[in-house]
């Protein structure tokens, strides 16, 4: 991306954590998910990495694709916990407070994912200091959510009234990068070659299914817009360092775009369905 949508998804993360961050611990399946550490366990290790990452091991048997593209699903499996999925959960009426968890823990998650697979070959980072990656992700992402939780915490009723037009504007901003990106990218990846689309589509596939199962509405409709939802301001982040980032691009943005789209296609679909008022 160029300069202004480097800030202008840096600016979207910040009013998305902080929005989360405001939004308070007291929301629809909060107190449940409380007492539960298999749903964060099987979120972050199963459906974010192992799934995905056991399946690329399969891929990686066969001559499907080729050696670059797969270098590009790598990093788009490592970069777990999107922002943005924060702004949509709220849409679909699940669990900011699950939300506002997972995307905190898969941050750390995705950072050691890198690594790993880093050692493993299966992406190079070049000179890429992933200490100071971690240092500017963990800013932009912990201190928006912590100013947000503790603003609510003082000024609840001034946090209840903020919040909605916070969220508002933080969806409003994913709409508006997902717009200029398939402006900008969008003839490029549907007029170039098949397989970055077919990689990026097998992607989706990997991140919806496996959450879907989950019983809990509230819990699978957070936990797949989680999941789905990467961390493309990590890969970007990697890709401006490496030499070999043009041959990596085209099934990045490819998979961003179609990410959003599958991600638009499900909140319509669930914003036409309320919760029960119990969850």
């Amino acid at each position: 991306m160029n300069g202004i949508m480097d800030y202008w998804a840096l600016l979207n993360t910040v009013v998305i954590m902080f929005a989360l961050g405001l939004s308070g611990p007291l929301q629809p399946g909060a107190k449940s998910f409380a007492g539960s550490r298999w749903i964060l366990l099987r979120s972050t290790l199963g459906y974010n990495l192992l799934i995905p990452a056991l399946a690329l091991v399969a891929i990686k048997t066969t001559d499907l694709f080729a050696h670059e593209t797969l270098s590009a699903m790598t990093l788009c499996i490592a970069a777990a916990g999107g922002t943005s999925a924060g702004a949509f959960v709220m849409q679909v009426k699940g669990s900011p407070a699950l939300a506002a968890k997972l995307i905190v823990v898969l941050l750390g998650v995705s950072l050691l994912a890198v690594t790993v697979f880093s050692q493993l070959g299966w992406i190079e980072l070049g000179a890429l200091s992933l200490g100071g990656l971690a240092l500017y992700l963990l800013t932009i992402t912990l201190a928006p959510l912590f100013i947000g939780r503790g603003f609510q915490h003082l000024y609840p009723a001034i946090a209840k009234r903020w919040q909605p037009l916070f969220d508002r504007l933080g969806s409003l901003l994913v709409i508006l990068l997902v717009i200029a990106l398939a402006v900008r990218y969008g003839r490029e990846i549907l007029s170039g070659p098949a397989e970055p689309m077919i990689a990026a589509a097998l992607l989706v596939l990997l991140f919806v299914l496996p959450p879907l199962l989950e019983p809990e509405v509230g819990w699978r409709r957070t936990l797949v817009l989680v999941t789905l939802i990467r961390n493309l301001t990590l890969v970007l982040s990697i890709l401006a360092v490496l030499p070999q980032s043009a041959a990596l691009l085209s099934t990045v943005l490819a998979f961003g775009l179609f990410m959003y789209l599958m991600t638009a296609m499900l909140v319509w679909y669930w914003r036409s369905r309320p919760l029960p008022e119990v969850q």
